[in-house]
């Protein structure tokens, strides 16, 4: 089963959207998070898991208050747990991107039902997006929405890799009025062209400005979420898990 991030986002109420943004156009520019952190906020209200390292923006989840494990017997007993991280952090860049290039550097949670995301998503719903399982750490995913028509298990796809939890990898999308590409470390995995997407007269193909996001969070809730999260996580295991933001290059492209 596939979800996207703004599925679980949706269904535990925690924070994933398109905040106010401060810049109408589009800003190209290149943020060493070793470095600096301008142009970026954190917009998911995290009170805990913000660190500047010298590896970049680090981010983390901490373990729930309680940690309780249950089953869904209605789901033929598949686990979850009662309660996730308490914090999501979330980042978003200043101004949207209507078309362009934007490449993530990073090294994902290494933890089964936790997700990295990197994220475009627009204010009607338009979104564009890699995601990355840390319980499937050679594998990624990348998926595409159009507008409010939310249609899982359509857009995705599964892309074999390098393993994304032991080292800095850079995650591309590079989107344009025609198609869209992803790409990792330069090597393209996947083409959405716009022609494929047109049924009659409509063409259910992001076009919307979007903002530009990087988060990680706790997919252990509810029991379908942990099922393709390859969770619920286990918090016996781990005192915190982490995601290394090092850099986020933003190539304005033309509209």
């Amino acid at each position: 089963m596939h979800l996207s991030s703004r599925a679980f986002f949706l269904i535990s109420s925690v924070l994933l959207q398109v905040a106010s943004v401060t810049a109408s156009k589009c800003v190209s520019k290149t943020t060493d998070f070793t470095k600096s952190h301008d142009g970026w906020k954190e917009i998911s209200d995290a009170k805990k898991g913000v660190d500047f390292t010298a590896e970049g923006l680090k981010l983390t989840l901490y373990p729930p208050e309680k940690y309780v494990p249950a089953k869904n017997a209605s789901q033929d007993g598949l686990p979850y747990n009662k309660y996730t991280s308490p914090y999501a952090p979330n980042f978003q860049f200043e101004s949207l991107l209507q078309y362009g290039r934007v490449s993530f550097e990073l090294k994902t949670a290494g933890a089964p039902g936790v997700v990295t995301a990197a994220i475009l998503m627009s204010p009607g719903g338009d979104e564009i997006d890699f995601e990355m399982l840390g319980g499937d750490p050679k594998k990624v995913q990348t998926n595409y929405f159009y507008g409010k028509n939310i249609v899982y298990g359509v857009n995705g796809g599964n892309h074999d890799t390098e393993d994304t939890t032991s080292g800095f990898h850079t995650y591309t999308i590079d989107w344009s009025s025609t198609e869209i590409k992803y790409l990792i470390d330069n090597k393209e995995i996947r083409k959405v062209k716009r022609s494929d997407t047109c049924k009659r007269a409509t063409c259910e193909y992001p076009t919307e400005a979007s903002a530009i996001q990087i988060g990680i969070w706790d997919a252990s809730s509810p029991s379908d979420t942990a099922e393709w999260a390859k969770g619920p996580v286990d918090w016996k295991k781990y005192k915190s898990i982490s995601a290394i933001i090092k850099s986020v290059k933003i190539e304005c492209g033309s509209n």
